[in-house]
């Protein structure tokens, strides 16, 4: 045979770039495999037992292994499911959220609080609304560590009672030497919704704070 042909051969094998097959390897491939090769192995150098022993262990914990992973998919879209409807039955309780977030609806607001980790020289109280347009300031002066609630009565910087919708708020907090002072901030309000889209659950507080379950810190009857 000449090298010619033999190259020839080589590049018949050699699988198309738009050929089209799976990448990964399912049980029935497995099986496939293994009887092809006791089919075309060397009659005089069979397959011992301990080899055929080692396949098929191979084999049964692959199958295993599968049926595990199947069940525990099973499992998961089963307690989603139940998590999904315990939710609902939060529909009209009081929940503290952690957040800065608050709702405005006709001219009430939604009870916030702010926690001061240490004492402070100076803070400011800055309401934002949904375009992060400054709505509302207030100067404190210096506050000692504690919480505090916002005591901000829903009106702009105008005296216009804001419009309804979702706002947030930041405390600029520093100490006597000018560092930053951390701040905690906690929103309560009535769970007025329930929403499932793209396969996570999100609350409707007040009908206008979206939160998840796990930034619930207390639920209130």
């Amino acid at each position: 045979m000449s090298i010619s042909n033999v190259n020839n051969s080589a590049s018949s094998l050699v699988q198309p770039k738009n050929a089209v097959g799976s990448k990964s390897l399912d049980q029935s491939d497995f099986m496939t495999l293994f009887i092809k090769q006791l089919q075309y192995q060397d009659p005089m150098k069979p397959m011992d037992n301990y080899q055929m022993a080692s396949q098929l262990a191979q084999f049964s914990n692959m199958q295993a292994t599968t049926k595990m992973s199947d069940n525990m998919e099973k499992l998961l879209a089963s307690q989603t499911s139940q998590d999904n409807l315990q939710l609902l039955g939060m529909l009209g309780n009081k929940v503290q959220v952690a957040g800065d977030m608050m709702a405005v609806k006709d001219g009430a607001v939604t009870p916030t609080e702010f926690d001061l980790k240490d004492a402070t020289d100076m803070v400011t109280l800055q309401v934002y609304d949904e375009a992060d347009h400054l709505v509302w300031q207030e100067d404190k002066g210096g506050l000692p560590a504690g919480a505090y609630e916002l005591d901000w009565d829903g009106k702009d910087l105008a005296g216009n009672t804001a419009a309804d919708g979702a706002y947030h708020y930041e405390v600029k907090a520093y100490g006597a030497t000018g560092q930053t002072v951390d701040v905690d901030y906690t929103t309560t309000g009535t769970v007025t919704g329930v929403n499932f889209a793209d396969g996570a659950a999100k609350l409707a507080v007040d009908g206008y704070i979206e939160v998840t379950p796990d930034d619930i810190l207390k639920v209130k009857q």
